[in-house]
């Protein structure tokens, strides 16, 4: 009999669950919490006394843990700007001490930029599908920038004009009407915002933990209790 409601139970949970609509997050619950900072301080005792590779939290670790949780939101260097991580070197050395504090502040102000730029750079695409595109103009797109430098405010925008016009000449060679490509890349483009403004605060605190276990070793990582 229990076994049956427990069964009832847990299968009503899944299929809800499978159904339910990610809500978007308000920028202002953007903000760690007494669980995440208790949750930070049991990770780091169980690493720095049983994992199997020992690594000191120290500056060292620190700039390891700066550049791989900013490669884990922009791994193509699409969205936050050369101002942007400039402003953020205050933190490189100062991530060891954050972690052995459980201070998860400096994380979630990272994340709230990246937030900001992700909707900045897709209103920018938005408004580049309302112009005309000039295909007789010899110029290239790179796809993969991760080993670039940072781009400046106005180097992002020419990133993003190239990138709109070359997502709208792939489908243009698909036979696609001008029309429904637009509409095909709006939805693409927005999808962009929807899914980073659903990101909450368990989210963002697994990416910031991810950082730092993938930092002493690639394949120990952290689940939120949602993923």
């Amino acid at each position: 009999m229990h076994l049956k409601l427990i069964q009832f139970c847990l299968l009503f949970s899944l299929v809800h669950t499978a159904g339910a609509i990610t809500p978007i997050v308000d920028e202002s619950e953007l903000l760690p919490n007494k669980d995440q900072e208790r949750a930070t301080e049991i990770i780091l005792h169980i690493i720095e006394n049983y994992h199997y590779r020992t690594r000191l939290l120290d500056d060292e670790l620190s700039s390891d843990i700066f550049d791989s949780y900013l490669k884990s939101m922009d791994p193509n260097k699409s969205f936050f700007t050369y101002a942007d991580i400039d402003e953020f070197e205050n933190y490189r050395y100062s991530l060891d001490d954050a972690l052995d504090d459980a201070e998860l502040d400096t994380a979630f102000i990272i994340f709230r930029r990246y937030r900001t730029r992700v909707q900045e750079r897709v209103e920018f695409a938005l408004a580049q599908l309302k112009g005309e595109f000039d295909f007789s103009v010899d110029e290239d797109y790179q796809f993969d920038r991760s080993e670039q430098i940072w781009p400046t405010d106005l180097e992002q925008n020419e990133i993003w004009r190239k990138r709109v016009k070359n997502d709208f000449l792939n489908l243009k060679l698909t036979d696609k009407t001008e029309d429904e490509i637009r509409e095909t890349l709006s939805k693409r483009y927005q999808r962009l915002t929807t899914s980073t403004l659903q990101f909450n605060t368990s989210d963002i605190f697994q990416l910031f933990v991810n950082a730092y276990t993938s930092s002493i070793e690639p394949h120990t990582s952290y689940f939120s209790p949602r993923t």
